[in-house]
């Protein structure tokens, strides 16, 4: 039986993107009889010293992995973000979730950009396949480098089973849940664009459009304190609700008790937070930039995510408009149906089958 690494060094990050993906395509694929290959991760309780965005660690991944690989005799190996080892004699797939650093270098730390570019064209030419997780990511490489687009395998990533319709007092009071929101999921950075929610949730408090308040879910990324700024500035204390980082257990009712969802970011890749949403019976405004509109599509409300009042209004029309709001649940609830991890797992697969068969 061939032996396939997966490198989840990503492991152990908390709300981390990749991580999310890395743990349950891995899970999934655990669960999947008879699997024709064993499928191992690499993670940090192998290379506990290696800090998952250390320094450390991406010379290690990128230099020292392949004697690893050689020591174990795995056959394939697989990255989940966007580093292969060089000079590697054995296949490799890749796993490109977006190229945010390419295309909006502002909104992402310096080192990351560095990082991605130092590595990313290598990867790129080194990889046999390519997955990425939207046709949006796949035009996007395309349209920075010049590679064979059969190279390339879409792949969406799945939803979670549990989130689904569920209310629960006791969780409500635990993160003191206003009776009314608007709720947004996902970590506080810029890239997310909370900035702009805050002043068009400010207009819209205000002008007395709406009586809810805003609850912002997730823990703090880079940036993050422009964000706090504007809710100090403009006296939104008493009507924004930070709970910081939830686990997963929580979220379903976090969701489910929410009157909307919003997630205008001025890009994703994917966007998973709309879909859980989605699934828990909740109506989404998206941004209309990046993969949102493809993954969501008519299941959602879509706005301009640079507009302040294209935002307020969207978010108006969706807590008001009685008959759009049962029209985009029921819609939403149907949508998510396209979204499995066990579909993911299944299809990742199949490419490595491919690979070995090149």
């Amino acid at each position: 039986m061939k032996k396939v690494l997966i490198n989840g060094l990503q492991l152990g990050s908390k709300n981390s993107g990749v991580q999310y993906y890395t743990e349950c395509l891995f899970q999934e694929m655990k669960q999947i009889t008879p699997l024709k290959y064993e499928v191992e991760i690499l993670n940090r309780d192998v290379l506990n010293y290696v800090r998952s965005i250390s320094f450390v660690r991406v010379l290690f991944e990128y230099f020292f992995l392949k004697s690893y690989i050689k020591k174990n005799h795995f056959d394939l190996y697989h990255s989940p973000h966007y580093i292969i080892p060089k000079r590697f004699k054995i296949p490799t797939v890749v796993t490109i979730h977006d190229l945010i650093t390419l295309d909006f270098p502002e909104l992402c730390k310096n080192q990351s950009v560095f990082y991605f570019k130092l590595f990313l064209r290598k990867t790129i030419r080194n990889a046999n396949i390519i997955i990425t997780v939207s046709n949006t990511v796949k035009k996007d490489i395309l349209r920075h480098f010049d590679i064979d687009e059969g190279k390339i395998r879409v792949i969406y990533p799945g939803v979670n089973p549990i989130f689904k319709k569920k209310i629960d007092n006791d969780v409500a009071s635990k993160y003191n849940l206003p009776k009314k929101y608007i709720l947004f999921v996902g970590t506080i950075e810029g890239k997310k664009n909370l900035t702009r929610l805050v002043l068009a949730f400010n207009k819209l408090i205000r002008q007395q459009r709406i009586n809810h308040k805003l609850v912002i879910t997730g823990q703090n990324g880079w940036k993050s304190k422009s964000v706090y700024k504007a809710i100090s500035k403009y006296g939104l204390l008493e009507h924004i609700l930070l709970t910081g980082y939830v686990p997963k257990k929580d979220l379903p009712i976090i969701y489910s008790m929410a009157d909307l969802f919003v997630f205008p970011s001025i890009y994703e890749g994917f966007g998973i937070p709309p879909l859980e949403a989605m699934r828990c019976g909740v109506p989404v405004l998206i941004s209309n930039r990046g993969a949102s509109p493809e993954i969501c599509g008519s299941a959602s409300l879509q706005v301009d995510p640079y507009d302040i009042n294209d935002i307020a209004k969207g978010i108006e029309t969706l807590l008001k408009n009685q008959a759009l709001r049962k029209n985009k649940i029921r819609l939403g609830l149907e949508r998510v149906k396209q979204f499995t991890w066990s579909k993911a797992a299944k299809e990742t697969l199949q490419v490595y089958e491919e690979v070995f068969s090149i």
